[in-house]
């Protein structure tokens, strides 16, 4: 048996034994300790957390943790092993009970290809009362016929409820893919699991700088939008890889002239086009987007992850400046 020692965001700490053959998330089930989980597959990054001996463990596959993450000490708790004693810390607090996020059911109210690899679906709750979630959180989506649920953004604010709008990546052989393709109509029935995850703006910075890449944007529309009559200084760069991959560029060019103090640019690694950069979402950025309290808010796949940290690294920007929401490959 090892010893766990966990630590929380509001200086909480708790000693958890686990089992060599178990998980720390299992340890935590077995003895109702409320460590956060979701997929308990390393996908959705509910679980992670930092450990400041990681001789001490072993880590199974988590692709929601970027290479330079992982080296960082982040792991995926619901994916590692102890083989020694290890320290975790925890970026939320310590809380008396899990929170399973509510069931809701609802319809598809639209759907529309934005382009060859993205959706836009628009759904409809049944009934919204009790239904809250902050800008940056996501939800667990089970289309009809299967039984799996997947995880995806929401792009929406509260102002827009009962409808909530999501954006979700095509992915070749994926359930939820091949149901948008071949199935997917206006009034399908659906069943949500919400809200989840803690990704959230840092609205205390003097200026929000938000770097998204593909269906990372999603997130980072409800930051924006629900700042919107607030006047606050933001800076949107959004990457794509080629033009018929570009989707959201009329709307995001409405958005910035709907919100005062937005500034958006779109960059495209293949391809040129008048008034967008070319190459990742990172050319778009400019040293003086570099600056003492600005807040930097990341979304995307690992790699951009890691980009964007190495890059903000070299400008100096200090960790706790940074954001950042992990996003590997769905179904």
């Amino acid at each position: 048996m090892f010893e766990a020692r966990l630590k929380f965001q509001d200086g909480a700490t708790l000693a958890l034994p686990v089992k060599p053959e178990e998980t720390v998330v299992e340890a935590a089930m077995r003895q109702d300790v409320p460590l956060r989980y979701d997929c308990t597959t390393g996908e959705c990054g509910a679980c992670l957390g930092r450990c400041s001996q990681t001789r001490s463990i072993s880590s199974g596959p988590a692709p929601i943790i970027s290479a330079e993450e992982a080296a960082e000490g982040l792991v995926a708790t619901c994916q590692t092993r102890m083989t020694a004693d290890a320290a975790f810390s925890f970026d939320y607090p310590l809380e008396p009970t899990p929170s399973e996020p509510a069931r809701y059911r609802a319809k598809l109210a639209a759907h529309d290809r934005l382009c060859g690899t993205v959706s836009r679906l628009l759904i409809e709750l049944d009934d919204a009362e009790g239904f809250r979630f902050q800008p940056g959180q996501y939800l667990r989506l089970r289309p009809p016929g299967l039984r799996v649920a997947r995880a995806y953004s929401i792009a929406s604010t509260m102002a827009d409820l009962p409808h909530i709008e999501l954006l979700i990546r095509h992915l070749d052989g994926g359930q939820v893919s091949e149901w948008l393709r071949s199935a997917a109509a206006p009034g399908d029935r659906l069943v949500l699991q919400a809200p989840l995850g803690g990704f959230a703006a840092d609205t205390s910075a003097d200026r929000q700088v938000f770097i998204a890449g593909g269906t990372g944007l999603a997130p980072v529309l409800s930051m924006i939008r629900a700042q919107a009559e607030e006047a606050r200084d933001m800076l949107l760069v959004f990457g794509c890889t080629r033009e018929e991959e570009l989707f959201y560029h009329e709307e995001l060019s409405a958005l910035a002239g709907r919100v005062p103090r937005l500034e958006v640019r779109i960059a495209l690694m293949e391809g040129q086009r008048p008034g967008i950069y070319r190459g990742t979402a990172l050319a778009a950025l400019a040293d003086e987007d570099f600056a003492a309290g600005h807040a930097y808010h990341l979304c995307g796949p690992p790699a951009m992850i890691d980009a964007a940290r190495a890059l903000l690294r070299c400008h100096s920007v200090p960790p706790q400046a940074i954001r950042a929401e992990r996003f590997a490959r769905g179904v």
